[in-house]
């Protein structure tokens, strides 16, 4: 009797084995940069927040728009999904960028930086 539950494990361990290397495993990586700039050259935002998921953007917010965008295909489904899902990270987004302007204009004075210099 234990040989067979010994070999029925051995079974099940192989084909685990098999389908695991047959399908591998893949790691994705998600990241968000979040970019703050005291005086941007014109017509550039003072606060971007590009997504990446394995090196593509796929969400972008930034100060001149102050709307969290889906930039691939497959994000769009989400706001059909779920209607506040874009609502809710857009105020994210904007309390982010108001957190970066204030932590900017305290080092500003903190190093005796003037406006525009």
């Amino acid at each position: 009797m234990a040989l067979r539950s010994v070999s029925l494990w051995l079974r099940v361990l192989a084909v685990v084995a098999l389908l695991e290397s047959c399908f591998g495993s893949s790691s994705h990586s998600m990241k968000y940069f979040f970019t703050s700039m005291s005086d941007p050259s014109q017509g550039l935002p003072h606060f971007v927040i590009p997504g990446y998921v394995d090196d593509q953007v796929f969400v972008y917010y930034d100060s001149n728009t102050r709307k969290m965008q889906p930039r691939v295909s497959w994000m769009e489904e989400v706001g059909k999904e779920d209607p506040q899902y874009w609502e809710t990270q857009t105020q994210r987004a904007r309390g982010n960028e108001e957190v970066f302007r204030a932590n900017l204009e305290i080092a500003r004075i903190r190093y005796n930086q003037s406006e525009g210099e």
